[in-house]
C-alpha cells in the first residue's frame, strides 16, 4: 500500500515539475525576439519568379515590422495568406521557433507553357492549369502558343480553348519524343491548330483538337518510317485533321 501511495506521489511530483518547467519555457518564449528570417525555396529549378529579395520588399511594403519583435506577436498564418495572394507562389508556410528564427518555405508556380495572343498581352499557364502574368526577371524555356489565343476571363469558349491548350500541352512536354520536336503551336484565323517542328521544315495541320492524341500517334508512325526512307524535308505540309488519314503534300 506504501508503495503505491509512494508511486502516486512520485508521478504527482513529476507532474508538477513538467508545469513548472513548461510554464518557464513558456515566458521565456514570450520574450523571445525574431533576430533572423529565412527563406527557403523548395526548387529553384524550374521557376524563379519570386527571390528572397522579392520577399522581403514584400513585408516592407506591407509596413510588417518582424524582425526585433516579439516571435509570439507575429501572426505567421497571416504571412501565409499575404505570401499565397502572390500569383506565382503555390504555397507557403511560416514558422518560428524558440531561438528567435523565423523559416518561410515557398513553393513557387511551375509553368507548363507561354501564350502570346496576337495583339495582346501574354500569360504563362502552369502545370495546374493557373494563369500566371509573364515576369520581367525570369523567361522560362517552355512550349510556346501563338495566334488567335481568347482572352482569360473571356467566357466559356475561351475557357475551353485554354483547356484545351493545357491538356494538349502537358501531354505534349511529358512525352520523349514530342517534348524535344514540337517548339511552337499557331492557332490560325478558324482556330485549328498548327505545330512547329524544331526538326524539318515542313508544316504540321493538327486541326482542332479533336483527338489529338490519335493523330499524334499517326504522326509519330510517319517520323519513323516514313521519314526514315524519304528524309525530314521531303514535305511541305502534313495534315491531320482527318483522324484516319496522314495527307502529305511534297516539295
Amino acid at each position: 500500500m506504501m508503495r503505491r501511495i509512494l508511486k502516486i506521489l512520485i508521478w504527482i511530483g513529476l507532474a508538477a515539475w513538467f508545469v513548472v518547467i513548461l510554464g518557464f519555457v513558456s515566458g521565456e518564449a514570450d520574450q523571445v525576439l525574431c533576430n533572423r528570417i529565412d527563406v527557403v525555396f523548395s526548387d529553384t529549378v524550374y521557376s524563379r519568379f519570386v527571390t528572397d529579395t522579392d520577399i522581403r520588399s514584400l513585408f516592407r511594403k506591407e509596413g510588417l515590422q518582424l524582425q526585433g519583435y516579439p516571435v509570439e506577436q507575429i501572426n505567421t498564418r497571416e504571412l501565409e495568406r499575404l505570401l499565397e495572394n502572390n500569383a506565382y507562389i503555390r504555397e507557403a508556410e511560416v514558422s518560428t521557433d524558440v531561438s528567435g528564427k523565423m523559416e518561410i518555405h515557398l513553393e513557387q508556380r511551375r509553368p507548363l507553357v507561354r501564350l502570346m495572343p496576337a495583339g495582346k498581352e501574354g500569360f504563362y499557364l502552369d502545370t495546374e492549369g493557373e494563369v500566371l502574368p509573364l515576369s520581367d526577371q525570369f523567361v522560362p524555356h517552355i512550349l510556346l502558343v501563338s495566334g488567335n489565343i481568347k482572352k482569360p476571363g473571356g467566357g466559356k469558349s475561351a475557357e475551353k480553348q485554354l483547356e484545351e491548350i493545357h491538356r494538349f500541352c502537358s501531354y505534349v512536354t511529358g512525352h520523349p519524343f514530342w517534348s524535344e520536336q514540337i517548339v511552337q503551336i499557331y492557332v490560325n484565323r478558324s482556330g485549328e491548330y498548327e505545330l512547329i517542328p524544331r526538326v524539318g521544315a515542313h508544316q504540321i495541320l493538327l486541326g482542332s483538337m479533336d483527338q489529338w492524341e490519335l493523330k499524334l500517334n499517326n504522326l509519330e508512325l510517319l517520323y519513323k518510317q516514313g521519314f526514315s526512307a524519304y528524309g525530314w524535308n521531303s514535305y511541305e505540309t502534313i495534315n491531320l485533321k482527318y483522324t484516319n488519314q496522314v495527307i502529305c503534300t511534297k516539295r
